[in-house]
């Protein structure tokens, strides 16, 4: 066949190259890994996301039956807005004052740790997160804690729970974030078993041990034998490091900085490149024995985030306040100046400073006020006369009974809530013991 034109010459066509078995399957593989791909981001994006923040609801009134829960005040901008008379057409200036906004990638989730049968949070921790910083931050907030209740009175922050699941969490949630100054972004809820075998999957935390630690008491199943020094501790060597208290001259004051530092090394291990492996026995673990509001979403969000932080730079704080005893309970009220100086300095989500005009702190002044005061001593009686009519004076040998019964005891006050006082044998996250006990007393235990 003569291929050539007159009007130029033009090459055969080409027969089209085959692709062999071998290379259809590799281009298969590519294209469905691809698809899978972009479905991948497609859910990641979807799911794999923030919590949501909610905006501020203006209160409407409330029922004359309902409970009263203190509301978050919002700190406040003054901007300056320049504005035209209508009378003179002269500029003139006047100041707002606008609601503060919430800064973009700033979240605190509080933490609470507890058991399965555990009525209160004997361990409460906020836990910060700037994203565009990097920076982590944790705030313990001490057990006996004063706070307001729904009705006008007070009770201790870890009886706010008061053994509710969610509701009891949604409930210290607002509760805590009324007395801090700013909103939770979340919650998250741990018992023992979730503590031990999320310590067990990392295959134990490297841990140095402040002091010895020993302490036993059967009520609880609750039995402490920890050597100072630095150890390998396994999920139930870590619970007894964390819940041992008895022993510091400080008590719950010094555990918190304790948990604080074990958290510290416990978060750097999860978020190793070794413990990612383990992703399914983790959401395992948090599908039985964790109780949030924040979906897998979020959590996945967190972590990736928190693998860019440096956790040997993470700053710790506990608030700080004076022991206090109020109608025969051991309180721990704060120091209002000291909380707000500490949100503003790593907590403090808005773009304006908390104040104290922001914030609904106990102190002690305040909490003493609660104090009922104490009964009079009933009046004596005067004695029958034996012989009456001589005179009105006693007779000098004799005694005048007492009214009181030495051996009745002062009856329980109606203003201090029934969840004050812990139910003998029940077992918390770090026991039942009171925070400040009287010097004069003396313990065989640690």
């Amino acid at each position: 066949m003569n291929h050539e034109k007159h009007h130029g010459h033009f090459e055969a066509p080409r027969e089209k190259k085959r692709l062999t078995g071998r290379q259809k399957g590799a281009l298969g593989i590519v294209l469905a890994l691809a698809v899978l791909i972009g479905l991948g981001v497609g859910i990641y994006k979807t799911v794999v996301r923030p919590p949501q923040k909610t905006e501020p609801v203006v209160e409407t009134q409330p029922e004359a039956e309902e409970t009263k829960e203190p509301e978050i005040k919002l700190p406040t901008i003054k901007h300056v807005v320049t504005k035209v008379d209508e009378d003179t057409g002269e500029e003139i200036e006047e100041e707002l004052e606008l609601p503060a906004s919430h800064r973009e990638g700033v979240y605190n989730i509080l933490i609470c740790g507890t058991d399965d049968d555990g009525y209160r949070t004997d361990t409460i921790i906020v836990a910060h997160l700037d994203e565009e910083t990097h920076d982590v931050a944790l705030m313990s907030v001490p057990r006996d804690t004063v706070v307001l209740t729904g009705n006008g009175g007070i009770m201790k922050i870890n009886s706010v729970y008061a053994g509710g699941g969610a509701d009891g969490m949604a409930r210290l949630s607002k509760r805590l974030g009324a007395m801090l100054g700013f909103e939770l972004d979340g919650y998250v809820l741990v018992n023992l078993e979730a503590f031990r075998e999320t310590v067990d999957l990392v295959d134990g935390v490297e841990f140095d041990v402040p002091q010895d630690m020993y302490y036993q008491d059967p009520t609880q199943n609750l039995h402490i034998d920890l050597k100072a020094g630095k150890q390998l501790l396994d999920g139930e060597k870590a619970m007894e490091l964390v819940r041992f208290r008895k022993g510091y001259a400080s008590q719950d004051i010094q555990r918190t900085k304790v948990q604080q530092e074990f958290l510290r090394a416990l978060a750097k291990k999860v978020l190793s490149v070794s413990s990612l492996t383990k992703l399914k026995e983790f959401a395992d673990v948090f599908s039985t024995y964790v109780t949030t509001d924040l979906t897998v979403g979020n959590m996945l969000y967190f972590a990736k985030a928190l693998m860019q932080c440096n956790f040997d730079a993470m700053k710790t704080y506990t608030l700080e306040g004076e022991g206090a005893m109020i109608n025969g309970g051991s309180y721990y009220p704060l120091y209002a100046g000291k909380l707000v100086q500490v949100v503003n300095e790593s907590f403090n989500p808005y773009d304006a400073p908390v104040t104290l005009d922001t914030v609904n702190v106990i102190t002690p002044e305040a909490a003493r006020s609660y104090q009922k005061p104490a009964e009079p001593e009933p009046a004596e009686e005067p004695t029958e006369l034996e012989n009456p009519g001589e005179t009105g004076e006693e007779p000098p040998d004799e005694e005048v009974p007492e009214d009181k019964n030495p051996d009745d005891t002062e009856s329980e006050n109606p203003d201090v809530p029934p969840e004050e006082t812990p139910e003998e044998g029940q077992e918390n996250w770090m026991g039942p013991d009171e925070l400040f006990e009287d010097i004069t007393q003396t313990d065989e235990t640690p």
